[in-house]
């Protein structure tokens, strides 16, 4: 029984989408329609984009990835090289349960209603080519911190932190890392090009449920992607292989 339950935990754990020993928590940003398009009908990212927007590779922000401590993004838009002088934005994060994104994304203000309680601003353009690193400080941030917002698309905001904000509470600074030339192989997206930022840290602000949900988008909101810990798909799993324990309890002799 106890090699049954053990054999079982090991399959669901080694069953989830990892990419370098993170787990996938990429969850829809409830951005698509009913077009033929195949590039805005992807509920799992990958080929896709915001309907209305440039489709194609280029703009494909693909899957996020956490490792119990660090946060990753992976997508066929280079993060660090501007793309018709668009630029990446910043990382929110919430911590506190649900939040606005998709059709409910819409501008207010400028001010940060969208529920996040933290944000990465990144450092894009100051990445040291020589280290491979670049700089990032994390805010604590509430509903009347200012954000900027997306030049094209609105459903994708909020877009970046708005520096000189009287009300973001400094957490601490940290440096991420950048990889280009991914494979499909290597990251189990289409595209055949992909690019991968790394070591967002997030463990100093979790909370004992270790639970958040993460967003980012480019300057023109082309595209947007989503995070959530835990990841829905996850618990399903989760869940069922629970179920599968209890069956096999009630079957088999200790």
């Amino acid at each position: 029984m106890k090699k049954s339950i053990q054999f079982l935990l090991v399959f669901l754990v080694c069953s989830l989408p990892t990419l370098a020993g993170a787990s996938q928590i990429t969850i829809f940003d409830n951005q698509k329609n009913d077009s033929s398009n195949t590039w805005y009908n992807h509920t799992g990212e990958d080929q896709e984009v915001e309907p209305g927007a440039v489709y194609n590779q280029l703009w494909d922000l693909e899957g996020m990835f956490f490792d119990g401590r660090n946060l990753s993004i992976v997508g066929g838009w280079d993060f660090i090289n501007k793309t018709d002088n668009i630029g990446s934005g910043d990382i929110f994060i919430s911590t506190l349960g649900n939040v606005i994104y998709g059709e409910s994304a819409q501008p207010n203000n400028f001010l940060n209603y969208y529920g996040y309680n933290y944000v990465f601003d990144v450092n894009w353009d100051n990445f040291n080519t020589s280290t491979g690193e670049g700089a990032y400080t994390l805010w604590k941030i509430d509903k009347d911190t200012k954000v900027t917002l997306g030049t094209g698309l609105k459903t994708s905001n909020p877009v970046a932190y708005q520096a000189n904000n009287n009300n973001g509470f400094l957490v601490e600074t940290g440096t991420f890392r950048y990889e280009s030339g991914l494979t499909d192989a290597a990251t189990g997206f289409l595209g055949g090009n992909h690019y991968k930022v790394s070591g967002f840290d997030l463990s100093n602000i979790l909370g004992p449920d270790g639970s958040f949900t993460a967003h980012f988008t480019q300057e023109c909101g082309n595209d947007s992607i989503m995070g959530q810990v835990p990841e829905p798909a996850t618990m399903v799993l989760l869940g069922m292989g629970l179920l599968g324990i209890g069956a096999i309890g009630r079957k088999l002799p200790l």
